[in-house]
């Protein structure tokens, strides 16, 4: 039941901030914003979330996951409610300001330390796997339902409308759920490798000691402008290969089939072998991918590589979104630091959510048609290869000695009295 939770609270909290991705010309229309605003209001939502890691790492260190979960899930939830009557473009800033902290503040670090918990020592793989795998596949199946009901309500203003609020009222069910369901770990775990939850400058210094965390933040921070390239599929398919408004959201809600099939067999075979050298080989398809799209002037005669190369993206982007985090436990970050170390890495790792949406309208608005997009995936193309330096880095680090190891246990109990 925690991992089911878990996947669908990890779907669900989404939603409202990634409203675009699906709804993209739709959403347009009904608000009568550009690319720029929209842009905008994604890079509100980003950098809300990129001030909140921080401070949500030690809340997750502090309070248990049910309280943080459903508090997050309801928040989000009443924003919902409020989207839903298209207000005016500065209210949708406000709110995807109050999105951003709901999931980053209140609601991420204590979902990663839930997992890491329920994973254990050995199946961290696993564990993330299933956790990024169950998100896409809860993304596929209710957005492809909402996607038909939406068609079926003649895909107009009042059809979207209609849309918003039944993902709001989704949201607010699972925090009751949530709420009802979830049970608060004991009073007390005591970590073998350190002990103490409270917020200290000894833990955050001990935390920035760890040279697996700067480079897990470079790893992330390609994945994460992978991932945004992929949101740009939609608008792409659409105008440029003139798949039109249902048929366009459909291939951005199709992705996430194969999204949850990726996570989830990345995990397994993360855990065979190694996590390091997993994250390499997807990173070489990711920059690959980018990069032909780049090279590939779109057009709706070459659909059938457009289709391709969106399958070799989308598998290799949420496969590494299903495993990086398990290289926590490959550098030996304590249980009890989970949530500070998460709240420090996601400020780099996170950066895309901030800027992406802003570089990529600014992108499309001054390059119309399919140089636009060229140029974007062009952009997109060249971080993930920064990603695949980085994970090159880590993976020799490891075969060398385990040099990435955070620190010796006499360092880990210094730091615990510092705490204390």
């Amino acid at each position: 039941m925690t991992i089911v939770l878990l996947c669908l609270s990890g779907s669900f909290i989404y939603w409202m901030p990634y409203f675009s991705e699906i709804y993209y010309v739709p959403m347009q229309r009904a608000f009568g914003f550009s690319n720029t605003q929209i842009g905008m209001l994604g890079s509100t939502f980003g950098l809300v979330s990129l001030l909140s890691y921080v401070p949500g790492g030690w809340l997750a260190d502090r309070y248990p996951p049910r309280l943080l979960l459903s508090t997050a899930l309801a928040t989000s939830g009443i924003g919902g409610f409020l989207f839903a009557g298209f207000p005016s473009f500065e209210a949708c800033l406000l709110l995807h300001g109050l999105w951003g902290a709901s999931t980053s503040l209140i609601f991420w670090s204590a979902m990663i330390k839930a997992t890491r918990n329920w994973g254990g020592q050995r199946e961290q793989g696993r564990a993330f796997g299933f956790l990024e795998g169950g998100r896409s596949l809860s993304d596929a199946s209710f957005g492809a339902l909402l996607l038909f009901l939406f068609a079926w309500q003649g895909a107009d203003t009042g059809a979207l409308s209609n849309t918003i609020k039944l993902k709001s009222s989704a949201l607010i069910v699972m925090a009751v759920l949530i709420w009802i369901v979830m049970r608060d770990p004991p009073a007390t775990q005591p970590d073998t490798r350190l002990t103490g939850s409270e917020f200290s400058w000894a833990k955050v210094r001990l935390v920035l000691k760890m040279p697996l965390l700067w480079l897990l933040s470079l790893v992330i921070l390609a994945a994460n402008w992978g991932m945004w390239g992929t949101i740009y599929f939609t608008p792409y398919a659409t105008t440029i290969y003139e798949l039109g408004d249902v048929w366009g959201g459909a291939l951005a809600n199709g992705k996430y089939y194969l999204a949850a099939l990726a996570a989830i067999s990345a995990g397994f075979i993360a855990d065979r072998i190694g996590t390091a050298k997993a994250v390499i080989g997807l990173f070489i398809l990711t920059a690959s991918s980018f990069l032909l799209f780049a090279a590939v002037p779109g057009a709706p005669g070459l659909l059938p590589l457009l289709l391709i190369n969106s399958v070799v993206v989308v598998t290799a982007i949420y496969a590494l979104r299903g495993i990086y985090f398990a290289l926590m436990e490959q550098g030996n970050v304590p249980i009890a630091l989970t949530g500070t170390a998460v709240g420090m890495v996601s400020v780099i790792g996170y950066t895309p959510d901030t800027i992406a949406p802003l570089v990529s309208g600014l992108v499309l608005d001054a390059w119309p048609g399919a140089a636009g997009f060229q140029i974007l995936f062009l952009l997109i193309g060249i971080i993930c290869l920064l990603g695949l330096f980085a994970s090159v880095i880590i993976y020799r680090k490891l075969q060398a000695g385990n040099e990435l190891k955070i620190c010796s246990k006499s360092q880990v109990t210094d730091s615990a009295d510092q705490s204390k």
